[in-house]
């Protein structure tokens, strides 16, 4: 295998930003040898680091862990897997404090409830609002810890010898390494950057978790992907903090009238609702008119520079893709159904069920992270190195492509934008199934690295039109023209492992296959 550069670590990282960093962090303070590979600058990039840095912890007379829990459950429509909620209930305080006992972050945690959904004021978030301060804390942390940090990087493939994960293909530039590692950490991300509209950055885009599937993993709770309301698309394209629909901020259809007003929590319903009750709309204008200046700038900072500029029309309000519920299913350890491979944050699936109450994904994030770094280290122990490599990488790396993985991608993201978005019918998502399942099957035609990046991409997408097909209800952000309903039977998991797909009942109490 001339060309090819080896590394090895006890714990191999991929991915960049929250959950990768935290697990990171974790499995070198376990005593181990650690690499964090990202394809951009870590902490620097990614949806941790353009989200208003909210968290939830439990700090508020009268809440408890088991107040906690019952929120998430309801607010997953009763999908959440109660295992990883408990976990994530009682510990996310713990973890929310050492943001600033730990990594030295400012916090500032809220006095009234404006997060919807939860049932005492539970948000907390770095003092200037901006992820980024957080991320980049982090960053510095793992960087004296001596992690090793390989940026600029991206996946190929994952090792399998025999079904078990020993490492991974990461090509750099025009370069690629082996890194030969027992315990393989997915940190990717979710699918969002394959939608036409989203909030999420473009590399967001699900490659990870079509690359577990590839190796058996299994996936759950695909089907549900979460849109996120406060988004301005006129004047510019931002997200507008939540924060200022409690402070005399509301939304207003084309004809002026409070359309949230007949709802109990009004402009403040839980992202499902209303995502839903804006794309029924025409057309949705923000007021922010009676909105303080100061508290503007304060709880909306990039919308308060956008108001100095002094626009004079419209303020326009729509939906967009913000978050995926589905991806690999894992233990509370972050442990998959394959040996050597975990996984953390937003490339997972099963706590958030149909519908992610405000504040949780990063809390997850810390949460999950640590665990996952810490059970990757205490399972795993340095393997031997040899004969695990003869699987076609020669091949993979010295044929080149001749896709065009632009178009690919721009067709993905009308597809799944049209037929796999807000509103979807069993027709559209069965149509989606095939149209991405035909992609991908065409690209297993070529045998370059390109072909197989770009085909977990589309398999990522693949899944999850190919759960909300299968699912015969409207459940959270899984709304359907033909079935409108919310129905009991439906209250349990879609499971998907290679090409078939398990329903299983009681989803409140799944377990790992």
């Amino acid at each position: 295998m001339s060309g090819l550069q080896y590394y090895q670590y006890d714990v191999l990282v991929i991915g960049g930003v929250q959950a990768a960093l935290a697990a990171a962090i974790s499995a070198k303070e376990e005593g181990a040898s650690v690499a964090l590979v990202t394809k951009g600058k870590a902490g620097l990039g990614g949806s941790s680091v353009i989200s208003d840095s909210v968290h939830s912890a439990i700090f508020s007379p009268g809440d408890s862990p088991d107040q906690f829990l019952q929120d998430i459950v309801e607010g997953s429509r009763h999908l959440s897997d109660e295992r990883l909620a408990r976990v994530l209930a009682e510990e996310c305080t713990d973890r929310v404090n050492e943001l600033e006992s730990k990594f030295g972050i400012s916090l500032e945690r809220e006095k009234v409830i404006i997060t919807p959904g939860h049932s005492f004021p539970r948000r907390v978030y770095a003092g200037t609002g901006l992820g980024r301060n957080i991320t980049k804390s982090m960053r510095n942390y793992a960087m004296d810890l001596g992690i090793y940090f390989h940026e600029q990087s991206a996946v190929v493939d994952l090792i399998n010898d025999h079904n078990q994960i020993k490492g991974a293909l990461i090509q750099r530039g025009k370069g690629f390494h082996i890194f030969h590692s027992p315990a393989v950490i997915l940190a990717t991300g979710g699918f969002g950057g394959l939608y036409q509209s989203s909030d999420n950055p473009r590399d967001v885009s699900g490659e990870g978790i079509g690359m577990a599937w590839r190796h058996g993993a299994i996936l759950v709770d695909m089907e549900f992907v979460q849109f996120y309301p406060y988004r301005l698309q006129q004047p510019a394209n931002i997200d507008v903090m939540t924060r200022i629909f409690g402070k005399g901020a509301y939304l207003l259809n084309e004809k002026h009238e409070r359309f949230m007003g007949k709802y109990p929590k009004k402009d403040l319903e839980t992202r499902d609702i209303l995502s839903y009750a804006m794309f029924k709309e025409n057309k949705v204008l923000i007021d922010f008119s009676k909105v303080g200046e100061e508290v503007l700038k304060h709880d909306s900072p990039y919308l308060y520079r956008l108001y100095l500029k002094g626009h004079q029309g419209e303020w326009i309000m729509s939906p967009v893709q913000h978050y995926c519920m589905g991806g690999v299913q894992t233990d509370e350890w972050g442990r998959t159904n394959i040996p050597g491979l975990y996984a953390c944050g937003e490339v997972t699936g099963g706590l958030h069920g149909a519908n992610r109450l405000g504040g949780g994904s990063l809390t997850e994030s810390l949460v999950f992270g640590r665990r996952t770094g810490k059970m990757a280290v205490q399972e795993n122990s340095m393997g031997n190195i040899s004969d695990i490599f003869d699987y076609g990488i020669n091949e993979l790396i010295n044929d080149s492509s001749t896709i065009d993985e632009a178009e690919a991608i721009k067709k993905v993201k009308e597809i799944m934008w049209k037929k796999v978005g807000i509103e979807r019918s069993s027709q559209s998502l069965q149509e989606a199934a095939d149209d991405l399942n035909q992609i991908a099957l065409n690209l297993e035609n070529e045998s370059s690295f390109q072909a197989l990046q770009l085909r977990d991409k589309v398999r990522s997408a693949w899944a999850s039109a190919f759960a909300a097909a299968s699912r015969k209800e409207s459940r959270g952000a899984h709304k359907l023209q033909d079935f409108k309903e919310e129905k009991k039977e439906w209250e349990g998991k879609n499971r998907i492992q290679k090409t078939s797909i398990q329903y299983t009942p009681g989803a409140s109490k799944a377990e790992m296959p």
